[in-house]
């Protein structure tokens, strides 16, 4: 951590000696107080300004991210205002935390006021892959593309590259709208571990999601709690895994809409707790693409979830 000579001078005295004013330096910034703060403006920024206050912010989140040091533990302040992008944003640098400009609404609104979406030009991939530990709050990811794999009709990726498996990403508050356009899925997850999911929002505004998160590979530690899933064919869809993950943990999460289905699991062997979640679907297959008792066999354990109406011998409380 770096104090000014004045603001170091006044600890000393204060402390009554170099040494301990020293240690107190030291144990803030172990304690993550070490990084910088750089501002990102997709309405009024300029990639020409150095990014160190708001009146020169960056214009592209790709240039923000550029400013920052791994592991560093430093912070993008996300000005309000939607970004066109034509290529992919990727979230790269470990230990970023990438933060709204404040929270005077709700957490919900800010994928709209805070968001990436794809230009019409852009129909060839997500709008941000997401390949090093960080933490992304209130951010809207808004996609076009038609693609059939588990990853390129994603609005955002976390993993998926030949060289990617992230540990320890935390996405917050972030919002996956359809917006009425060809992508079928809001965030795929492929590889890395210690995810959380946590209090992002899932619609199919203007058409249904295929499925809100799409989750396959070598995925261990997988959290998804919190969220709200409207309007989606299935809010989890899953893949292959590589290994014993993904050890899921799917809780607290609401998924809505008469044609909104839970899990779909494509017959694939996972590991993992679905626990108190609120279906608006009947118990069995009719929420998800098993009965109760077909996916526990799968690995796939359910407890105290709430349904439209709960068939006697499948819910579980």
């Amino acid at each position: 951590m770096s104090l000014s000579k004045n603001a170091t001078r006044r600890l000393q005295n204060a402390m009554r000696g170099t040494r301990a004013a020293q240690e107190v330096i030291d144990r803030l910034g172990a304690v993550g107080l070490t990084g910088d703060v750089f501002y990102y403006d997709p309405t009024s920024g300029s990639d020409l300004n150095d990014g160190t206050r708001s009146d020169q912010a960056k214009a592209t989140l790709n240039a923000a991210i550029g400013l920052c040091t791994a592991n560093n533990g430093d912070v993008i302040v996300n000005m309000r205002g939607t970004e066109t992008v034509t290529e992919t944003v990727a979230f790269d640098v470990a230990g970023i935390t990438v933060i709204p400009q404040d929270y005077g609404q709700m957490l919900e609104s800010f994928g709209e006021m805070n968001a990436l979406l794809a230009d019409t030009t852009f129909t060839d991939g997500p709008v941000a892959t997401i390949t090093a530990a960080c933490t992304i709050i209130g951010m809207g990811f808004v996609s076009r593309d038609t693609g059939a794999t588990f990853w390129s009709g994603a609005a955002a990726l976390i993993g998926g590259l030949t060289t990617a498996s992230p540990f320890g990403v935390h996405m917050y508050g972030c919002r996956f709208p359809k917006w009425g356009l060809d992508n079928r899925t809001g965030l795929s997850i492929e590889g890395g571990s210690d995810i959380h999911i946590e209090n992002c929002y899932f619609e199919g505004v203007g058409a249904d999601f295929g499925q809100g998160i799409y989750l396959q590979g070598a995925a261990q530690n997988i959290e998804i709690s919190h969220c709200r899933f409207t309007d989606c064919d299935y809010a989890l869809e899953l893949g292959a895994f590589a290994g014993s993950g993904p050890y899921l943990d799917f809780h607290h999460n609401r998924i809505i809409g008469a044609d909104s289905k839970g899990i779909n699991t494509q017959a694939n062997t996972a590991v993992g707790l679905i626990w108190h979640n609120w279906f608006n679907t009947d118990s069995g297959n009719t929420t998800h693409d098993r009965t109760i008792a077909q996916l526990e066999t799968q690995g796939l354990i359910q407890t105290d979830n709430h349904f439209a109406t709960e068939a006697v011998g499948e819910s579980r409380t």
